[in-house]
């Protein structure tokens, strides 16, 4: 069987995210398949900047009940987050990518959901710009050769009639933070490509309101990269998979790359994640992928690279989703055992 690079080697590169606790068992069949890599959660915020303030359990509130922030303790070490640092995890994927020759995508400079909670809040506007700057600086330094970064993860609100998605950022800089966010990206890492990336990409809502944020960061010159998500779903009809490729002709006609940036087919309806999982599922996982590269062959010099969101169904983050833990998912290309699956022959047969 082909290897999942060699049979795209003339479309795009591909890629796959990892973990540092699993990236031993999973190294062989990364090397085999993967031109690149993508830190699952090692590169953020809190992985690198380790702090014991816990998030509160939002699940467990009553409607409109919202937790007492919590006391800060040791204040500067959140205005200066290089007084607190632990790079192991992420040293040992950036370093076996380098050493490997592959190349690696940073993921990600900023995210709402990976700060500790509560505290930004209390900071002042200037205090958490220091933080910000010395935290790109202290990336920039530490992880040099990162070739894209997706810079402000999610920044897209999901309802619809929204634009921005409401998050510290945005109340302590501004309704125009981002362009102050992306231009400082562009200083610290003048040689990476920058990244927009986003979930829901292909709503036509969202959609727009991702057009209307990478037109007016590309007329500054600030962005270069948009990226696509692509977690999507085996119960996919034909309006969706035409949603992609309509989605895919906005974004191509601003003349940016594109990178599929955290592609996975979830495999449970979560309309009824109690009914029992059709027997044919794992061919519904097959001919969502065979279909969605074939879309993405498609736009062969538009695409520069797709990444799967994972490697093997055993460590999928789909399998702890809403309490996924009741069903067995199969979102990847490879099983539990990092044997090739339906779908990868699926994708490389074309």
């Amino acid at each position: 069987m082909k290897t999942l690079k060699e049979a795209y080697k003339n479309y795009f590169t591909v890629g796959a995210a990892v973990s540092a606790h699993w990236l031993d068992e999973a190294a062989e069949t990364v090397l085999a398949h993967f031109d690149t890599v993508t830190c699952e959660n090692e590169m953020k915020y809190n992985s690198i900047h380790p702090h014991d303030y816990q998030r509160p359990d939002f699940w467990a509130m009553r409607h409109g009940e919202k937790p007492a922030p919590p006391e800060i303790t040791r204040r500067e070490r959140f205005v200066h987050p290089a007084l607190e640092t632990d790079f192991s995890a992420a040293d040992k994927i950036y370093n076996f990518a380098m050493s490997h020759g592959l190349k690696i995508r940073g993921h990600n400079l900023m995210w709402h959901a990976s700060y500790p909670w509560g505290i930004f809040e209390q900071l002042t506007a200037d205090e958490l710009m220091t933080n910000t700057h010395e935290h790109f600086g202290l990336v920039a330094e530490h992880f040099p050769d990162c070739y894209c970064w997706d810079v402000v993860n999610e920044a897209i609100d999901d309802k619809h009639g929204g634009y921005l998605r409401d998050t510290v950022f945005k109340e302590k800089f501004g309704e125009d933070y981002l362009f102050e966010i992306y231009a400082l990206a562009r200083k610290y890492f003048p040689n990476a490509e920058l990244c927009c990336n986003d979930y829901n990409e292909f709503d036509p809502v969202k959609s727009e309101n991702i057009l209307r944020l990478v037109t007016a960061l590309n007329e500054r010159g600030l962005v270069d990269v948009i990226g696509c998500q692509c977690h999507l779903n085996a119960m996919m009809e034909q309006k969706h998979f035409d949603g992609v490729r309509r989605g895919l002709d906005k974004y191509a006609d601003l003349g940016l790359k594109i990178h599929i940036t955290e592609l996975d087919v979830n495999a449970i309806d979560w309309k009824n994640p109690d009914a029992a999982p059709p027997e044919d599922l794992q061919r519904k996982v097959a001919e969502t992928y065979s279909k969605l590269f074939a879309i993405f062959r498609d736009y062969k010099g538009v695409i520069e690279n797709v990444t799967l969101w994972g490697v093997s169904d055993k460590y999928s983050w789909l399998n702890h989703f809403k309490n996924a833990e009741k069903r067995q998912n199969f979102p990847l290309l490879f099983d539990s055992e990092y044997k090739p699956k339906e779908a990868l022959q699926a994708v490389i047969d074309f």
